[in-house]
């Protein structure tokens, strides 16, 4: 006990002796400031925030405010201060032991949540999937945060036991990981669900409207966990079904949770009060002088005076009032709608509180991660340019573009608003594609037999956005030279200029065919999202070598003959990618006109139409992700031989059934055969496609599909039309998309497969 005593009137002497030497010192000069024990922290650092500086003069009480300082940083558990003469005044050594740096995160007891996924949602993985390195000083309060949330993680998904602490464990005097130990404990599962006191809405409406549900081997649902936090989100989705329905009276109780088994428990959801519908009453807009009050009240047919209340239907109408003026490029508008309850009458008015703001204007555009392709190459597909406007129709109509050039893979225009201004930048990140490829093989089938081929392609040449390709296939029975070349922005406009030229021989069963030609063809884009084009094509062809046992419609075309074909299109494409379209629609109308005023032999026109329409799931207005894609593809031609030409040529009549009109049919098998039993073409087709997508990946979409379609001669016989059903897969690869199909006959007749396979490149539906 003596001992203990003498060490602190020790202590206490050295302390007031170091006190009485930093009062003598007071005033005088400092000589040098010394940082000692520092690793990891830079001495200029540390120098930085301490306020004595040599030459200044020396003040115990700036010491004392500049360790505290320190200690706030962070980095240090100790510090210390030394002050000593020297020879021309004050020596202060600041004697400092850095805290440990957590360079990891180790968990421990995790059976139900992987360490990665763990790792994920407390903020440590990167949305690249790059896990984070870890520099981050010893801090108790932060690695409490990451107890608490890694707590809340395991509540939220069912383990309302579940116990966590973490230990510290240093690896070396400056480094140190952090371990959370996890005891996970039971899970609790909802099993049953039962609502009281609803009246006017059904207890399945307000089921349907909760995240928590009953587990359900029908519906696939084998874990149905139960936290508080979705207790509390359940009640607020229940009073917004009821505000939706305009019961803007409704009470809704605590969720009640009640055990019933070991891993089971019954949450009954208490409805206080519902209360009596409510009725729009006065419907107003304030601060609005670009448009009117009409012209807002258009955009929704459910927010009227008299109607039934819809809180949804408020809150959709502002959303849609928002993006009408960001299509002026008023993007920093906004509206708030504001909800007068009367009781009395149960009545509701919606004032909403229009704020216009500036129109913005773009500042930079920035083009990143082109390697090959010109800035001038992306800069021209742009609906926006520096000084001019800027607005989300704009924007959306500048990714359309960029992603149907067909060179990306993948694009991303972000906007940044300049802070202070009403000016915008753009970023435009690309991710280029394989646009060349050159291959050579060789290939047989029962018709050409032994073929070797080269061909080489090309597109955004030399990062132009022009594109080329030269192909050859030879063999005993087969020819097929063909070149093509496409200028885009020809003459510096927004237009393109395509050439061909080509030269083939096909030796069939019965016939020989040879043709040379060439084509020509300008398509221009017009109002925004339309395009015209206008082409011609002299080709010549020749029938020779005709077997006894051909059919008809070869022995009718034996001979030579020129065909002079006039093209005209006119086409709008809205979709949000023409290789994988997730939305949007398709439209296109080509006409075609053969005559002799064409330096043709033949006379003849044809006309097809064609629509699609892309809806995506994701779309509708659920909390659930759903990575459906819905499409429907309609496409409808009409063909006619007129003057001195009887017979619709034989290369230009419609044959339905194949990979691109009704699958599930060999070529031309779904439309009039002859009397052997071969497709022989028709001046008239009908055709519809209907698939469901589900996407695998970006790149990868797996489909279902229903085709329904037919050709006739000279009328439409819509009873008649051919059917199938079948899966098939979408592939998109560096070069181009890939589909893979097979279709069941549906409706198969005597002497028909029932099934087909078909393999093509190229754009689908």
């Amino acid at each position: 006990m003596k001992r203990i005593a003498l060490l602190i009137i020790l202590i206490l002497g050295v302390i007031i002796q170091s006190s009485r030497a930093q009062e003598e010192l007071k005033g005088q000069k400092v000589e040098k400031v010394i940082v000692i024990g520092n690793e990891a922290v830079p001495t200029d650092t540390i120098l930085y925030y301490i306020s004595e500086k040599p030459g200044k003069p020396f003040s115990p009480k700036l010491v004392a405010k500049d360790i505290k300082i320190l200690f706030k940083l962070g980095y240090f558990e100790n510090i210390s201060v030394d002050v000593k003469k020297g020879k021309k005044g004050v020596i202060l050594r600041y004697f400092v032991k850095e805290k440990p740096v957590i360079t990891d995160i180790v968990f421990k007891g995790n059976k139900e949540i992987s360490t990665s996924k763990l790792k994920e949602e407390l903020g440590l993985i990167s949305e690249e999937g790059e896990e984070t390195k870890l520099q981050k000083p010893l801090d108790y309060k932060y690695l409490d945060q990451l107890k608490q949330k890694i707590e809340e993680i395991y509540l939220k998904r069912g383990y309302p036991g579940t116990e966590v602490y973490y230990t510290i464990e240093r690896v070396s005097p400056t480094r140190a990981v952090a371990t959370f130990v996890i005891s996970e404990g039971y899970k609790a599962n909802v099993c049953s669900i039962e609502i009281k006191g609803n009246k006017e809405v059904s207890s399945g409406d307000i089921e349907d409207a909760l995240i928590t549900k009953p587990k359900s081997i029908l519906k696939l649902r084998f874990n149905a966990p139960l936290s508080q936090a979705n207790l509390e989100e359940d009640v607020k989705r229940i009073k917004e079904l009821y505000y939706r329905l305009g019961y803007l009276d409704v009470e809704v109780g605590e969720p009640q949770v009640v055990k019933t088994g070991k891993e089971c428990y019954k949450v009954i959801y208490p409805i206080l009060k519902e209360g009596k519908p409510y009725k729009f009453g006065k419907i107003e807009f304030e601060g609005n002088r670009l448009f009117s009050k009409k012209e807002f009240l258009k955009l929704s047919k459910k927010v009227r005076p008299g109607k039934r209340f819809n809180r949804e239907a408020v809150d959709k109408l502002a959303r849609k009032i928002i993006r009408k003026y960001g299509e002026l490029g008023f993007i920093f508008a906004n509206a708030v709608p504001e909800v007068k309850v009367h009781p009395e009458n149960h009545t509701a008015d919606v004032i909403f509180h229009i704020y216009e703001g500036e129109r913005a204007f773009v500042r930079l555009i920035n083009i990143k991660g082109n390697i090959s392709t010109r800035d001038r190459t992306i800069r021209r597909e742009l609906d926006l340019y520096e000084t001019g406007i800027f607005n989300t129709v704009r924007l959306e109509r500048s990714i359309r573009r960029l992603f149907n050039t067909g060179y990306f893979e993948n694009v991303d225009v972000k906007p940044k608003v300049v802070e202070g201004t009403n000016k915008v930048d753009v970023d435009v990140n690309v991710k280029e594609r394989l646009t060349g490829m050159f291959s050579i093989g060789a290939g047989y089938s029962s018709v050409s037999r032994l073929v070797a081929m080269v061909s080489l392609s090309k597109g955004n040449l030399f990062g132009t956005g022009d594109s080329g390709s030269i192909s050859l296939q030879a063999g005993s029975r087969v020819f097929d030279f063909s070149i093509s070349y496409n200028h885009k922005w020809w003459l510096d406009k927004p237009q393109t200029l395509s050439l061909g030229l080509y030269n083939n021989r096909y030796e069939y069963f019965t016939y020989t065919s040879k043709k040379t030609g060439f084509s020509t063809m300008v398509s221009r884009r017009l109002w925004e999202d339309w395009k015209v084009g206008l082409g011609y094509a002299l080709e010549r062809d020749k029938i020779t070598d005709i077997d006894e046992d051909a059919p008809d419609i070869v022995k009718e075309e034996e001979g030579t003959e020129t065909i002079g074909l006039a093209t005209a299109f006119i086409s709008r494409d809205l979709r949000d990618n023409r290789f994988l379209p997730h939305k949007g629609d398709y439209f296109k109308l080509t006409t075609q006109v053969a005559g002799n005023f064409l330096l043709g032999d033949k006379n003849f026109y044809k006309v097809v139409g064609e629509y699609a329409y892309y809806f995506n799931f994701n779309d509708l207005p659920i909390d659930w992700e759903l990575p459906f894609i819905a499409s429907v593809h309609a496409k409808i031609g009409y063909a006619e031989a007129f003057g001195d030409t009887s017979r619709l040529p034989i290369d230009y009549r419609f044959y339905v059934g194949g990979d691109t009109t009704v699958r599930g049919f060999r070529w031309g098998e779904a439309g009039p055969k002859d009397k052997d039993d071969d497709p022989e073409g028709a001046n008239r087709e009908l055709i519809f496609n209907f698939e469901l997508g589900y996407d695998v990946t970006k790149m990868l979409r797996l489909i279902a599909f229903v085709d329904v379609g037919g050709g006739w001669w000279d009328e439409y016989k819509l009873g008649d039309m051919r059917k199938s059903a079948g899966l098939g897969l979408r592939v998109l690869t560096p070069m181009g998309p890939i589909r893979l199909d097979i279709g069941w006959k549906l409706d198969r007749r005597s002497g028909e497969s029932s099934s087909q396979w078909h393999f093509g490149m190229g754009s689908y539906f």
